[in-house]
């Protein structure tokens, strides 16, 4: 998804090139108090849109913006919400941009049914965007509906059939319902696709540990680390020590 609560600056949706001359100033001037001070611009958002300058829609969103910044991201989807929803939004592109980032805002907010919903919003509008897809797939699966994590993913690896991280998702799916073939299934289209891909070498260890081979599960796990030194490849090393102490206990016994 666009954006984790943990970081720094959300995904721009309006670009001021874009903006009208009329308050294109005012709008460049909100977002960049937004950057430095978010309470100075929350005040300079809400003084906008009780003034008579205009440019409602786009107030709205430096105003969403810096609530986010302040550390409320539940309230500032709820803003994003509304602003694909205002006139001046509804009927544009911009509508699905802002329900985007409205779900990325609730998830990191704590709050993933309500970032279904808009997503849900959002496919209404974008039925044939793939990336809408799995972003709502992983929402699913946060919510412990895996089936319906496989069923998103199904369809936007239906436009999408070459797309990595939706065939990663799915077997996770695969792998948390326990259809283990499936789940190497999609392992290994991702690394013919990808033969590095860091987080398929992940989901083919985790499915060789669940079917009890535990030699292709350790040569994946050594892949990992081998190319990788974040979080990833810490988790590889935990789980390469577990089973290297559960060897080390069963030659003892």
């Amino acid at each position: 998804m666009c954006l984790s609560l943990g970081m720094a600056a959300p995904c721009a949706a309006f670009d001021p090139a874009d903006v009208p001359t009329d308050y294109r100033g005012t709008f460049v001037s909100c977002m960049a108090k937004g950057e430095v001070d978010p309470v100075s611009a929350l005040d300079y958002a809400e003084q906008w849109l009780i003034s008579d300058l205009g440019g409602e829609a786009y107030g709205f969103y430096c105003l969403a913006i810096a609530t986010f910044q302040t550390g409320e991201p539940v309230r500032a989807a709820e803003l994003l919400e509304g602003l694909a929803e205002h006139p001046a939004v509804r009927d544009t592109p911009d509508a699905v941009l802002f329900y985007r980032l409205a779900g990325d805002f609730f998830d990191g907010g704590g709050a993933p049914e309500r970032a279904f919903r808009v997503l849900s919003k959002a496919l209404d509008r974008a039925r044939f965007d793939p990336s809408l897809w799995i972003d709502r797939a992983l929402i699913r699966a946060s919510l412990g509906d895996f089936e319906g994590t496989i069923a998103d993913l199904d369809l936007a690896l239906a436009l999408d059939p070459d797309n990595v991280d939706a065939l990663v998702f799915r077997g996770s799916g695969y792998l948390a319902v326990r259809d283990y073939d499936r789940a190497a299934d999609d392992a290994l289209q991702a690394l013919l696709l990808e033969p590095f891909s860091l987080t398929a070498l992940w989901l083919r260890a985790q499915v060789a540990l669940a079917e009890g081979d535990r030699q292709l599960a350790i040569a994946d796990l050594e892949r990992i680390t081998a190319r990788d030194d974040g979080m990833l490849a810490e988790r590889a090393r935990e789980a390469l020590r577990v089973l290297k102490n559960a060897d080390q206990k069963s030659t003892l016994e």
